[in-house]
């Protein structure tokens, strides 16, 4: 039977929605269980609340937490019982671990990453890679969004590579890869991507040249490839948009009667935007590149948010996914000389 690691320290609405979340992932397939690291009899206690197979799930005791305050690389070097540290130990040493998930410190679980469960060969740098809904119904994957600042034109051409293969294990044909650049105009951009747009073009990629921000929910791309520092500022960008067009929604139809009466005819479609717009859905960020599969879930993650990130597991495992990416990544002499990693403290 595999098993799925979750970290259960850290989520910024406790350990309780981690658990629930954990609980009600059992009921997506039979033929998986989970560990649970953190406080063991803390877990222990919440599980008892809930009605299920306890062969399906363990508790691994390690009650120390990696807060988003401390040096990554610091904390996963010194803190050994903390909830995160265990879980990467047990997903890098377990064979039948096939992924972990973790809402704690984004920092610390990429470093953990790196240097815990391990860089596939010939990966100069994993890169962190969000789903995020498009206008006509599909999804769209932004890679890199925050853990390479600053890139080497190679960097980006294996980023492209990688969401590549991630997007066809989502179930795309043939992902639509752009660069996000200034403009679509091939001689847009700064030296990097003028860089990384002659090197794709040459690529056995269906790549469709460079995108604008504004169009990065437009349903016309599949891959968006960025460095990290343009990556975040992107995601960060939507995101806000998104929680202010809600916010100011909200406001607009509490503030007249008129205005309720319009929202209560709208009801469903005013429901189905709010569900289109919900990252719990979704699942969390996948960090492409390492040995085995590691989300990163959002620091708000509900119940919800974990079984749906356990669900994202179990496809990705299913459909190969750090395989397919070892088989587009050819390691190079140049490439055995690179460092381990470019996480920032």
């Amino acid at each position: 039977m595999i098993k799925i690691v979750i970290d259960t320290l850290g989520a910024d609405k406790g350990f309780e929605e981690i658990v629930k979340g954990a609980v009600d992932s059992l009921s997506i397939k039979s033929d998986f269980m989970l560990i649970l690291t953190g406080d063991a009899d803390a877990i222990g206690k919440e599980l008892n609340k809930y009605d299920f197979d306890k062969s399906r799930i363990a508790a691994e005791d390690a009650k120390e937490l990696v807060s988003n305050n401390e040096s990554p690389t610091v904390a996963i070097r010194t803190k050994k019982n903390s909830s995160l540290v265990r879980a990467l130990e047990l997903t890098k040493s377990d064979p039948e671990v096939v992924g972990m998930i973790s809402a704690g410190s984004t920092g610390a679980v990429l470093a953990g990453g790196i240097f815990k469960i391990g860089r596939i060969k010939g990966v100069l740098r994993p890169a962190l890679c969000p789903l995020l809904p498009t206008m006509k119904g599909g999804k769209v994957c932004i890679i890199d969004c925050g853990a390479n600042v600053d890139c080497r034109p190679e960097y980006l051409v294996q980023f492209a590579l990688m969401g590549n293969n991630y997007m066809k294990a989502c179930g795309v044909e043939n992902p639509r890869v752009a660069l996000v650049s200034v403009g679509t105009e091939d001689k847009k951009g700064n030296e990097l991507t003028h860089e990384v747009f002659s090197r794709l073009k040459q690529l056995p990629l269906n790549f469709v040249g460079n995108m604008e921000a504004r169009d990065a929910l437009s349903g016309n791309y599949d891959v968006l490839v960025c460095d990290g520092f343009v990556g975040n500022v992107l995601l960060k960008s939507i995101e806000g948009t998104a929680s202010m067009v809600m916010k100011t929604m909200k406001k607009e139809v509490m503030g007249s009667f008129s205005a309720k009466i319009g929202a209560l005819l709208m009801k469903k479609a005013l429901g189905n935007l709010k569900s289109a717009m919900d990252y719990h859905a979704f699942g969390g960020a996948a960090f492409l590149g390492v040995e085995k599969i590691l989300i990163k879930s959002h620091g708000s993650s509900n119940a919800k948010s974990v079984t749906a990130c356990v669900k994202q597991v179990l496809d990705l495992n299913a459909l190969k996914l750090v395989d397919s990416i070892k088989s587009a990544i050819v390691p190079s002499e140049s490439d055995k000389n690179e460092a381990s990693g470019n996480v920032h403290d």
